[in-house]
């Protein structure tokens, strides 16, 4: 397991099944409520929380990758999503911005997480260890909404 960055004050394990998505989304709720984070910041966290996982069930193949750990808590300022698989190693910090589409015909349907990522978190580590993907959002509970 990769060892937390900071210390995480509540943890979530589910299946690699989508019936588990509202169990994140409410997960994700309870903890930000309890912290009286803003709403706009718990809408992030759900919606990002939402998005990795997605991912993961969705591509991150993998022998014995079966569950994925979620942990929400503080480092310093900001909030932290940590979130663990055992799909293979994939850094999204690595994949480039997908181009704009010119017309509606080129526009793509797909490929659009790692981007909201980008757009709805103020940051993103990674790092492979144990054979674990581990990722980390980052979310300042300062900003503005």
């Amino acid at each position: 397991m990769c060892p937390a960055e900071g210390s995480p004050q509540a943890s979530l394990t589910v299946d690699r099944e989508l019936r588990e998505l509202p169990r994140v989304s409410a997960w994700v709720h309870d903890w930000a409520e309890r912290q009286q984070l803003p709403a706009k910041l718990a809408w992030n966290l759900d919606l990002c929380s939402t998005e990795v996982v997605t991912n993961i069930m969705s591509h991150a193949h993998g022998d014995g990758a079966q569950h994925i750990l979620l942990r929400l808590g503080w480092q310093g300022e900001e909030v932290a999503l940590e979130v663990e698989d055992e799909g293979r190693e994939f850094d999204p910090r690595l994949v480039s911005q997908p181009a704009p589409a010119t017309s509606i015909q080129d526009a793509r349907i797909g490929g659009w997480g790692i981007p909201i990522l980008r757009r709805f978190s103020d940051g993103l580590r990674y790092r492979h260890e144990d054979g674990r993907n581990c990722l980390t959002l980052l979310f300042r509970a300062t900003a503005s909404p």
